[in-house]
């Protein structure tokens, strides 16, 4: 696909280099090609490409000439600068393949949520949170022994982004937007052990971060005791 990308974009420029002026004699068309590298899983946006003429009977594969069908759409691999944009270069499909918003070395991970656990509706794609569980208090025994777990609530992940809500993962109109049943969100595979096991043995909450805090806090957790007896 490189080297494809390389002999495209090679010749283009040859074409394009070796016209002192619009030929009477050749009918051109206007295309799209890369101003600058875009990397492969990256949006394309308005300042990314740049239109050219192009001989519209020259025997190359032809550019997307239209910059709609460009412009926010999601790049399957790398195009190189000064490559002409093509439709098989691009995820062009309505719905985008979650699969080429996934961060590096993370995993989507999807949990049950309600209006309470879910900031109450405000949470959107993009957006980072961190994750609270709370589990309920329990007594267990091993090797004869009765351990007693009191209730306890401690904030297991920070600074984990919001993949999709519901089964949207762009942001929605208000007036489309419905209360979702399900947030997936962009952890580690250890992080994501912890998230199951949590969803599964507790309660989870989700707290809503401030545009510009990734910072992460170290905590103890608190019980129900650390709020109302006097600590000293």
């Amino acid at each position: 696909a490189i080297i494809m990308a390389m002999v495209t974009c090679l010749l283009l420029y040859f074409y394009i280099s070796g016209l002192t002026g619009d030929r009477e004699d050749i009918e051109y068309i206007e295309i799209y090609r890369a101003k600058v590298e875009i990397p492969a899983r990256t949006v394309v946006k308005d300042d990314m490409i740049e239109k050219v003429k192009f001989p519209k009977n020259a025997e190359v594969t032809m550019g997307i000439t239209d910059n709609s069908q460009i412009i926010g759409r999601l790049t399957k691999e790398r195009i190189i600068k000064g490559e002409a944009i093509l439709q098989d270069r691009i995820y062009t499909g309505e719905k985008t393949n979650m699969a080429f918003i996934i961060p590096a070395v993370k995993r989507p991970v999807t949990i049950g949520v309600n209006e309470i656990s879910e900031v109450g509706g405000f949470v959107i794609p993009g957006d980072y949170v961190d994750v609270i569980a709370t589990f309920t208090e329990e007594t267990v025994e091993i090797a004869g022994n009765r351990i007693y777990y009191p209730k306890f609530t401690k904030a297991i992940l920070q600074d984990v982004q919001i993949l999709g809500v519901g089964q949207n993962m762009q942001v929605i109109k208000k007036e489309e937007k419905a209360l979702p049943v399900s947030i997936t969100l962009a952890v580690t595979l250890d992080e994501a052990e912890r998230l199951v096991l949590a969803d599964e043995s507790g309660v989870l909450r989700l707290a809503l971060r401030p545009a510009a805090d990734s910072k992460s806090i170290q905590t103890n957790g608190v019980v129900k005791d650390d709020m109302v007896l006097p600590k000293g």
